[in-house]
Formats: structure tokens, C-alpha cells, sequence
């Protein structure tokens, strides 16, 4: 699956657009040229600006800047002709090294682990460092009078740079390819489009030695033709097939194409319509969108990629939108990939269509037909064989101290397609629970779960039921047997664990040894409520108070106001409602689709549950442990990243409760205790490599030496 994720304003804008954003030399910051004067270097996370460099007034612009990776300097063209290199210490953007060539620049690529690349409009490349060596030297213009450059792109293969850059005139569109082994570059026609049709946007990806060409078309078409590097012997010019990959809804007369992945596109169209210009994202394999997002204003048709985030300028702003792409496979397509964390569990069981299909030949031949060999065994050697239909019909009518023995038969007795046969009896029970609400033989059904024939997918109104009855055995069953229970499912257990009375919870059997170790009855809340926790108050002692020396410490004891002891640590749940909160933290799911269904907690809930992993947090450190005692029990990560979902989630409702800000001031002191617990690592890291340095010293040292170890 792919997804749009949050959103966020980068900069402000002119009505004009951009020339280019481009990927600066670390992780998370970009080069954003403007369309006249101002390369400004933005750190992408924080939203804010760590240099800005302009041209004089009068000066303009004429190609994105970007960075020379191997050099660390940023690079741009102004005037068509000036070429200037700085660094980030340049503040005088006047003063910096500027050099003017002997023929129009068309655009300059940079990629890591490569030196950038120089693309002049008569067709002509160069390498950056020979062009700095020798600027005036003669560029000839390769192509032919008339013909102009409409798009390039830069890529790498084998650690040499491949330069593919399409040039148009009049009608004809031409596929150029450029490698330093070539004395010219290897070039191609595309075929003709239909009548009335034209390119508005190209983009490409590199994958096997072609060049995977992407065109947005004006019909709405998105079309897709393959470009080999190497031109065979023989040929004089290549007519390249452009085949129709994805159809839009509509025509269209501007827009963006942008290649993600292997199997992944985005496109950026207007809509006549909806009056507004819709991002969306494309699975080439499949041919499906994946996810679409509206814009309110125009948009300038532009669109760039880096570090999974699309840069779209929108309005007077540029907007960044965060993007997943996952592996591409028919499951993920169909929106039935499990979750990578469950490759540790049992797989799913899967159904043998055709021999159910089979099975359900030979049961419509008559009876004078041949029985398969397996029936035919099982009656020779005295088993009595049956079906799941047999059972199904002895189902509907016995009575609920009946059902249990029917049920036991399924693993008692031969059966044919045992996994098709439990799936059928279990929808069979769910369908008779909901139409006679009376009915529910809930030991018949934990009985089908233990049988490992089940998934959710398989008979989802499982769950529903075991939502609506509120039974808790049953839903903590099968989050411990279904591998492929969906985010929103997962939730809904989660509200009614924490919203179900412990009058209704102490007569569940649940089996409560794994929590037995860190939670005991005496410490635990048997209320739902959360009770708010007092102020902390800082106590002069011999003299000295450690809140006033150290604010932000995890180590200063909480003091009741009255009777100046201990504040007690107790844990804020019972043991039952503890071991189903348990079985929730160690289930799988997804980040994104979990997120949205965490905000339908009510404000109560969400703060029972973050003082209950509050606890638990505190139990691990207190054992100086990463994973609690006990088989089956979450570990710290799964502790930290549900308190950081539900923060994400939650955190102004949160802010607003003044019952909450006692915990949230404990959560903020715990993040201060680790970031000071990281950063006396580092510095024992650092003291520990300098005495591996110093004992490999050591070994050229004579009989006596006198050494002297600063850690500090």
C-alpha cells in the first residue's frame, strides 16, 4: 500500500513558483530556488530557513541551485551564463567565486557519490570540475536548429552518471541518453501520439539498464515507454512504442508526473470538477490509486520528491507531504498484506480452493459415481468421515449445551477440508448468535479459535460479536490467534477493555500469572477512574533542595503536601484489565491506519491507558530491564511507541484536561531523564574508544612509561 501522511508549510511564496527544490547535503534539508533572485537552504523538520543567498537586483536566476555532494559548496546559474560555487559560510553572496562561460546552461545535476553535471541548451554535457578548470572553453551545440530541451533527469549506474534529457521540435519528441563513454549521446524518437494529444510532463526511473519513461499526457492518459542506455549497431534512429499505463478521469492541459519507486507514481492534475488540483498516488503494477489528496487553491503543476516527502507549491505557500510506499504485491493492492511484525507468528491458514472445489464435484455426482480415494480409505478402515454441511445442520437446531460436543467432533473425527469446515461452523454459530441474541455458546467458540484454522479475514463478524457482547476472553483470544486483525478491530478491543467495569471484569477467567511479578492487587486501582495525581513539592533536606538543583531530574521524589512521605507508585489497573491491555501492546498493526482510530478514545480512556504504560515504563526501569517478566509481555519499545501513538493522537484533548497535566509533567521529566541518559553514553563511548586508541599505543611503548588517562 501507499499513503499520503501529515502535512506541513515550508515557506512562503511568490505568485510565480519555483525553479526547482532540490536535495541539499543532508538528510533533511532542501535548496529551494526561487523564480528570480533567492536560493534559500531549509531544514525540512523545523520549518525554518539555515541560509539564504540572493543575486543583485537586475540579476535573475536561470536554473535550480544544488549541491556538489562530494565538495559540500551549493552551485547555481544566473543570466544564463554565470556560474557561481559557495558554501554555507558565505554570507556575501557578491564575494563568492563566479565564473562566466561561453554558452547557455540549460541546468546543472548533482547526485551523491558523483560530480555534478552541466547540461547546456545546444545539448552539450560537462563535467563541472573540467568546466571550473577551463570556463571559456567552446561548448558545440548538439542539436539541431529549432530543437529545444523540455526535461532532464540525472541518475547512476554502476557508479559512472547517466544523463537522460528530452528535446522537442515542432512535433517530434527525442529521448536523448548521455554516459562519459559516449562520444555522442544515444538518441530516440518517441511514436507519434493520437491526434490532439501532446505531452505536458516527463519522468523516469533507472531500473535493469532502461530507462522507464513516464509521460502525463493532455488526454488524461499517464503513458509509459521503455528507453535502452545502449543504441544496438546498425540503427540510425529508434522509433520508441508508448504504450497507455493509467487513465485519469478527465482530459487535462497542465500537470506533473513524478516516479516514487519501482512501482509507484504520483501525479499532480487539476480537476474541472471539483475546481481544485488533486495529488494522488498511482501502483504501476496493478494500475490502481492508492491514495488522493485535494488541494483548496491552485496549485503551479510543479512537483519534487526527497527523503519520502513530495514538495508541491500550493497558493502563496509550499506545502511538503509526507508519503509511505510499501513493497508492491496483489495483497497489498487488495489491502490484505499482513504486518511485517507477524513474521514470528504461526501463518495465516490458507483455504485449498480447488480442493474444496473438487470436493464439492464429487458431493453433486450421483451417488452411483466413483468416491475420491481418501473417503474410500477412511470407510475401509472404519473412521466415519463427515462434512462441515453435517454439521451445520445439527448446529442450527441443537441447543447450547449440545453445541460443545458438535464442536469437538471437528477435531475428534476425520474431516474434509478441516479449514474450510471450522470457518463454516464458526460463521454458522456467529450467524445463529446474531439472530437469536440469546444464543451464545462462547466456550463452542474460543474452542473453533484454538483450533489455528481461523483468521480474521476468514470470518470477521467474529470479532463484532465478541464486541458486542463485551466478551473479554473471547476478543483477548483472538488477538493472540488472528495474525491479520485490522487497526480499527485492534481499537475497538482497546475501548472496551478500558471502558468495561470490574464487576463484569472480575468474573471473566483470565489468566493473570504473567502480571503477577510487577502488579499486585494491593497496588492496583480497582476504579476506572483515574485518580490526578498531586503536585509535586519540592523538600528542603539537610539544607538542600533537589527540585530547585535540578528541575527537569526523574530522581526527585513526589512528596504528599500534607503528610511530607513518599507518594506511592501504584499500578493504575487491576491484574485482569492489565493482562488485556497487554495482549493490545503486543499486537501488530500499522502506524498510519492505528492513528486515526486512537482519536476516537474519549479523554478518560486515553489517560488510564497512558498512566498504565506510565507504570509499566517505570517497571522496566526499575528492573534495569528492556522487556518485563514474564512470557508474552510488552517490551519497552512497544511501551514507548504506544505512549508516543496516543500523545500524537490525542495531545490537545490531553492538554486541555487539567486531570492529565500531573502525568504529562512526569512523561516530559521522563524524555529529559533519557536524552541525559543517551548523552553520558556518548561520552562513555567516546571515553572508551580513546583508550582502545591508547592500548593499541601502548604496544609501542618500552619497559616504562608513566600514562595519564583524562576520561573528562
Amino acid at each position: 500500500m501507499a499513503a499520503l501522511c501529515e502535512e506541513l508549510t515550508l515557506c512562503g511564496l511568490q505568485t510565480t513558483g519555483l525553479q526547482g527544490v532540490e536535495a541539499a547535503g543532508e538528510e533533511d534539508t532542501v535548496l529551494v530556488t526561487g523564480s528570480d533572485r533567492t536560493v534559500t537552504l531549509y531544514k525540512v523538520s523545523d520549518q525554518r530557513p539555515l541560509g539564504s543567498w540572493a543575486v543583485k537586483q537586475g540579476q535573475r536566476l536561470t536554473s535550480p541551485a544544488v549541491c556538489n555532494h562530494g565538495t559540500g559548496e551549493y552551485v547555481v546559474v544566473h543570466d544564463e551564463k554565470v556560474l557561481r560555487v559557495w558554501k554555507d559560510e558565505d554570507v556575501n553572496f557578491d564575494k563568492v567565486f563566479k565564473t562566466t562561460l561561453s554558452a547557455d546552461v540549460w541546468g546543472i545535476h548533482s547526485l551523491p557519490d558523483c560530480e555534478p553535471l552541466i547540461l547546456f541548451r545546444g545539448g552539450a554535457v560537462q563535467f563541472l570540475d573540467s568546466l571550473l578548470a577551463d570556463p571559456r572553453q567552446t561548448i558545440e551545440s548538439v542539436l539541431a536548429e529549432g530543437e529545444a530541451i523540455r526535461w532532464s533527469k540525472m541518475f547512476v549506474e554502476v557508479g559512472q552518471p547517466v544523463l537522460v534529457f528530452i528535446t522537442e521540435k515542432v512535433s517530434d519528441i527525442f529521448v536523448n541518453v548521455w554516459r562519459p563513454s559516449l562520444e555522442l549521446c544515444h538518441r530516440c524518437k518517441l511514436d507519434q501520439f493520437a491526434e490532439g494529444d501532446r505531452a505536458l510532463h516527463f519522468s523516469a526511473a533507472l531500473k535493469n539498464k532502461m530507462v522507464s519513461l513516464f509521460i502525463l499526457c493532455s488526454s488524461g492518459q499517464v503513458c509509459q515507454s521503455l528507453v535502452p542506455l545502449a543504441q544496438s549497431n546498425g540503427e540510425t534512429e529508434v522509433i520508441l512504442s508508448v504504450s497507455a499505463l493509467i487513465h485519469l478521469p478527465e482530459a487535462i492541459d497542465t500537470g506533473a508526473v513524478l516516479v516514487l519507486d519501482d512501482s509507484h507514481i504520483a501525479t499532480l492534475t487539476p480537476s474541472t470538477a471539483k475546481q481544485k488540483d488533486c495529488l494522488c498516488i498511482w501502483n504501476t503494477s496493478f494500475q490502481t490509486m492508492q491514495d488522493c489528496k485535494e488541494f483548496s487553491q491552485k496549485t503551479k503543476a510543479q512537483l519534487w520528491n526527497y527523503h519520502s516527502r513530495l514538495f508541491v507549491p500550493h497558493g502563496n505557500s509550499l506545502q511538503v507531504v509526507r508519503y509511505v510506499c510499501e513493497p508492491s504485491s496483489l495483497a497489498a493492492a487488495l489491502g490484505k498484506e499482513s504486518n511485517a511484525q507477524n513474521s514470528v507468528l504461526e501463518p495465516v491458514p490458507i483455504v485449498n480452493w480447488a480442493a474444496l472445489l473438487r470436493n464439492k464435484t464429487t458431493q453433486a455426482k450421483p451417488s452411483g459415481s466413483k468416491k475420491s480415494s481418501r473417503v474410500k480409505s477412511s470407510q475401509d478402515s472404519g473412521v466415519k468421515v463427515f462434512s462441515a454441511q453435517d454439521l451445520l445442520s445439527e448446529i442450527q437446531t441443537a441447543s447450547s449445551s449440545q453445541i460443545p460436543t458438535l464442536v469437538q467432533r471437528l477435531s475428534s473425527q476425520d474431516v474434509l477440508d478441516f479449514h474450510s469446515a471450522v470457518g463454516n461452523v464458526m460463521q454458522g454459530l456467529v450467524n445463529r448468535c446474531q439472530n437469536n441474541p440469546k444464543f451464545y455458546p462462547q466456550r463452542a467458540l474460543m474452542d473453533l479459535i484454538m483450533t489455528k484454522a481461523l483468521s480474521y479475514s476468514l470470518c470477521p463478524d467474529l470479532m463484532v460479536l465478541g464486541l458486542e457482547k463485551s466478551d473479554v476472553q473471547l476478543l483477548q483470544l483472538c488477538l493472540q490467534q488472528f495474525t491479520d486483525i485490522p487497526e480499527s478491530a485492534l481499537c475497538s478491543c482497546l475501548k472496551v477493555f478500558l471502558s468495561i467495569s470490574e464487576d463484569v471484569l472480575s468474573e471473566a477467567i483470565l489468566d493473570t500469572t504473567s502480571v503477577e511479578s510487577y502488579i499486585h492487587e494491593s497496588e492496583s486501582s480497582t476504579t476506572q477512574e483515574p485518580q490526578e495525581e498531586p503536585s509535586p513539592v519540592n523538600v528542603v533536606q539537610n539544607g538542600f533542595s533537589p527540585g530547585a538543583a535540578e528541575e527537569d531530574s526523574c530522581d526527585v521524589q513526589m512528596f504528599d503536601k500534607v503528610t511530607q512521605k513518599p507518594k506511592s507508585r501504584g499500578c493504575p489497573v487491576s491484574m485482569k484489565r492489565a493482562v488485556l491491555l497487554n495482549t493490545v501492546l503486543t499486537s501488530s498493526y500499522s502506524d498510519y491506519y492505528l492513528l486515526p482510530h486512537l482519536k476516537d478514545l474519549t479523554s478518560d480512556q486515553v489517560i488510564l491507558f497512558l498512566r498504565y504504560l506510565q507504570y509499566l515504563y517505570r517497571s522496566c526501569n526499575e528492573n534495569v530491564t528492556l522487556t518485563l517478566p514474564g512470557e508474552g509481555e510488552p517490551t519497552v519499545t512497544q511501551v514507548i511507541d504506544w505512549m508516543n501513538l496516543l500523545l500524537d493522537a490525542n495531545f490537545t484533548v490531553l492538554v486541555m484536561q487539567p486531570k492529565a497535566k500531573p502525568m504529562l509533567y512526569s512523561l516530559q521529566k521522563f524524555v529529559r531523564q533519557q536524552m541525559k541518559l543517551y548523552s553520558e553514553l556518548n561520552k562513555l563511548k567516546g571515553s572508551l574508544s580513546e583508550l582502545q586508541n591508547l592500548q593499541r599505543l601502548r604496544e609501542d611503548c618500552g619497559r616504562y612509561s608513566i600514562e595519564v588517562l583524562e576520561l573528562y
